[in-house]
């Protein structure tokens, strides 16, 4: 069958380094076999030259290389032919359902895309479990959790415990009323008040696993109203988490054979 051009597919990268390799490397033994050939003939008694000893361990190296090589590629024989595309196009499948998640909308059809292409190797059922437990209804984005916490903030500022007694209280009361028609400076605010308001400072930055941190660790009284919040941010981040632990699953660089040392490691 006459291969159309344009349609072959790459060699390996180990082909198109090794093989040069090989051919300079016999060039210089067969160079350096010549050189002490004639050095041979003028004092065959003498001893050894170094250029003969370098020469002879160069030889071994290229044997060395070439056994390695051979192995490699029956180890890669073994392999199916699509294996290298199907990798390809499972990456790119996982892609498209990370851009999907980043929107609210459900994103079943692209995990499923991505699932048919996936080894169990590639996802593992814990992962598989996460994304699929939201793809059918999606989750909210960021830019609404940030949204939906201001909403919630006004609740959140009402029902924060306040400091001191019940003296204390009534006076910042006060405090903050005359503050309000510009009689009074503003009463400091309360542990609470700023915990809130570093959940609101994360939430800008577009640090979600910090904002959610920080909501948890806010008094007991207020989870409640933060319940249905909560829920909603560590799903995402749930789900956000386990489609980069895909990613990085798939992009992971294979090990090479046992037979065959990285580069410029002794044999």
């Amino acid at each position: 069958m006459v291969a159309i051009p344009g349609t072959e597919s790459p060699r390996p990268i180990w082909q198109r380094l090794a093989l040069p390799l090989v051919g300079f490397a016999c060039g210089l033994a067969a160079a350096g076999l010549l050189v002490v050939g004639d050095g041979g003939r003028a004092g065959q008694a003498q001893a050894p030259s170094p250029e003969a000893a370098l020469q002879e361990t160069l030889l071994n190296r290229i044997g060395q290389l070439e056994a390695r090589l051979t192995s490699l590629q029956r180890d890669l024989a073994r392999q199916p032919a699509n294996q290298t595309a199907q990798g390809d196009r499972f990456v790119a499948a996982a892609l498209l359902l990370q851009a999907s998640i980043a929107t609210p909308r459900p994103w079943l059809r692209e995990y499923q895309a991505m699932a048919e292409l996936a080894t169990p190797a590639a996802l593992p059922p814990a992962l598989a479990e996460v994304l699929l437990s939201h793809a059918g209804r999606g989750l909210p984005t960021e830019a609404e959790l940030r949204e939906r916490f201001a909403a919630l903030a006004p609740q959140l500022l009402a029902r924060a415990p306040r400091q001191g007694d019940a003296l204390d209280q009534t006076l910042s009361l006060v405090r903050g009323a005359a503050a309000g028609i510009g009689l009074a400076a503003p009463p400091p605010p309360t542990d609470q008040e700023q915990a809130i308001a570093g959940v609101a400072y994360q939430l800008r930055r577009g640090n979600l696993a910090a904002a959610v941190a920080d909501a948890a660790a806010l008094d007991a009284s207020l989870q409640p109203l933060l319940a249905g919040w909560l829920a909603q941010a560590r799903a995402r981040l749930a789900v956000e988490q386990a489609v980069q632990e895909t990613l990085l699953r798939a992009l992971a660089r294979p090990n090479l054979p046992p037979n065959l040392p990285p580069t410029g490691a002794p044999g």
